[in-house]
């Protein structure tokens, strides 16, 4: 589904409204970095430690070998402490803040000024000096205002260039795809800290690459028009920049290793889904044992998948056999496993919201809102269960499609929440109804763009000797990021981490995984395999997510 991100925290909304103090950084941890007066180029700087490698995973234990940049204290404001690094193809940057918030729903846009050619007679100068940047080129737009959802707060992020308005005056011009740059930020969900890339090369018409030192600025406008910065920054880059198309496009699928079972799960984007071809082919080429499907479309039946596990690529890879939700309304789910036996979970071939509880949070929520509801109250929840033997374990996989949109507390996210508990419930009733608890597995499609409860609800004490369910990683092929949901077309959306694969380390040890698009593939390759790379983005807008798992020895 398209996702629309989040603001986090009640506390923070408030904030953010009333006094509108995020305010701007520019990084630098490699070769030099100062300080700037905003009217000036540097006249200092301090060398620092070696290029660190970063994986944009959203946790950011690996900017631990990045040296501070910079921090608000003694600052009020919300924002706290900002690093950078680059390789040959990206610039990060990290950035904390006081208290959670979503970098893409806030309540006002954060404007990440960048002078690409560290040059301030050039470009322009947007907001006033003292809070501004002279020589702007370009703004990347966290949490964009030109279509804001309810009480101001953002929706997305673009990239801007500056326009001249005659009498030396300046402004930010027309929103434009920040997917021309490869910009990407995680975590997904609300957060106290953030990780984005930036391309340092692209096909953005009008737009000069970063050059090999930069000068920038990151500026909060509030939702009341508050304007507020911390101090411009020099960027000098330690690596020379790369700009080679393709270079990291793959000729192979990863191997799973010896005893691993390849779980695939998939959001193959409802209508979609009623003309397969090409999902077959996909799902064919990552050779998966077990597959999770979620968003098939309502008229999903024992005949339609019937035919769509007996076309020729999958055939090709074994018998299959199948379950699928009879809740959802237009969305279902689906568990397939080959040459294997399966068996429907019987507390949930109808996973249903406790009675009332739909009710309790409907009084609270906007008069907008309340289709949501009805919607609700006739569908219940996209979700079922099915036991299968991996290795000897009896083990519950459990695929899930939870409400998209929204964001912190609205709504959506409320009802998120509520999905997430009643799959839980739904899910110990399944395991407490056998004499030896079985392993879990849950995966699908969580959409957590506002709060991360949801997911907390579905990992908290669910493995087998009572500790937390362990979230899979799966890197995107030849990236190092988790992104698992893309969408040019949908612009002002950046990638996210939506698609999650949850399960039982006790049990389970993870010998692989990675996210699958046709796109990472080389040409070559994905016609061998009867592709495009095209083929994924014209097929579902969410990546395949595979996790290999193998019996702990």
């Amino acid at each position: 589904m398209r996702p629309f991100f989040s603001t986090a925290t009640p506390r923070l909304g408030r904030l953010l409204l009333g006094v509108g103090t995020i305010a701007g950084v520019a990084a630098c941890s490699v070769g030099t970095a100062t300080r700037m007066r905003p009217d000036a180029h540097p006249v200092a700087a301090r060398a620092t430690t070696a290029r660190v490698a970063i994986e944009l995973d959203g946790r950011l234990d690996d900017w631990a070998g990045v040296p501070l940049w910079t921090d608000a204290a003694p600052s009020s404001g919300p924002l706290q402490s900002a690093w950078a690094t680059d390789d040959p193809h990206w610039w990060y940057v990290s950035f904390s803040v006081r208290d959670s918030v979503s970098h893409s729903a806030m309540a006002g846009t954060l404007h990440v000024l960048i002078d690409v050619d560290d040059n301030i007679s050039t470009g322009g100068t947007v907001f006033d000096i003292a809070r501004g940047l002279a020589g702007v080129d370009l703004s990347l737009d966290l949490s964009r205002s030109d279509k804001p959802q309810a009480n101001g707060v953002g929706a997305g992020a673009a990239l801007r260039t500056v326009e001249a308005t005659g009498a030396g005056a300046y402004r930010l011009g027309a929103y434009r795809s920040a997917y021309d740059l490869g910009v990407v930020a995680l975590p997904t969900w609300s957060a106290t800290r953030f990780e984005l890339r930036i391309a340092r090369g692209g096909t953005f018409d009008g737009f000069a690459r970063l050059g090999r030192a930069v000068r920038a600025r990151l500026v909060f406008e509030s939702a009341t028009g508050v304007v507020t910065a911390l101090p411009a920054a020099r960027y000098v880059f330690a690596t020379a920049s790369d700009t080679t198309a393709n270079a990291n496009l793959v000729s192979a699928v990863p191997a799973k290793t010896t005893g691993s079972v390849r779980v695939a799960q998939w959001n193959v984007s409802e209508g979609s889904f009623k003309t397969p071809a090409n999902h077959a082919k996909l799902l064919a080429a990552v050779a998966p044992d077990v597959i999770l499907l979620d968003e098939a479309y309502a008229g999903t039946s024992d005949s339609t998948l019937a035919d769509f596990f007996a076309r020729a690529e999958l055939a090709a890879l074994g018998t299959w056999r199948f379950v699928y939700s009879r809740s959802g309304g237009r969305q279902h789910t689906v568990v397939a496993t080959r040459d294997r036996d399966i068996r429907q979970a019987s507390s949930m071939v109808r996973v249903e919201y406790p009675a009332g509880v739909l009710d309790s949070v409907r009084a609270t929520a906007l008069s907008a809102s309340q289709h949501l509801f009805d919607i609700e109250v006739q569908a219940q929840i996209s979700s079922t269960g099915a036991w299968i033997t991996i290795d000897g374990i009896e083990t519950l996989f459990v695929p899930l499609d939870l409400q998209s949109g929204g964001f912190f507390g609205n709504a959506q996210d409320q009802l998120r929440v509520l999905q997430s508990r009643a799959i839980r419930a739904h899910v110990q009733r399944e395991l407490a109804s056998r004499a030896t608890r079985g392993a879990l597995v849950i995966a699908g499609d969580f959409n957590a763009i506002g709060s991360y409860e949801s997911v907390h609800t579905l990992r908290q004490g669910l493995d087998v000797d009572g500790s937390d369910l362990t979230l899979s990683d799966s890197w995107r092929l030849g990236e190092r990021t988790l992104v698992t949901w893309t969408d040019p077309k949908a612009a002002q959306f950046l990638p996210g981490r939506l698609d999650l694969t949850l399960y039982a380390d006790a049990v389970f040890e993870r010998t692989g995984g990675f996210a699958f698009t046709s796109a990472d593939l080389a040409p070559a390759f994905a016609a061998s395999l009867g592709l495009t790379p095209e083929t994924s983005a014209r097929t579902a807008d969410h990546l395949i997510v595979v996790t290999d798992l193998r019996r702990r020895r």
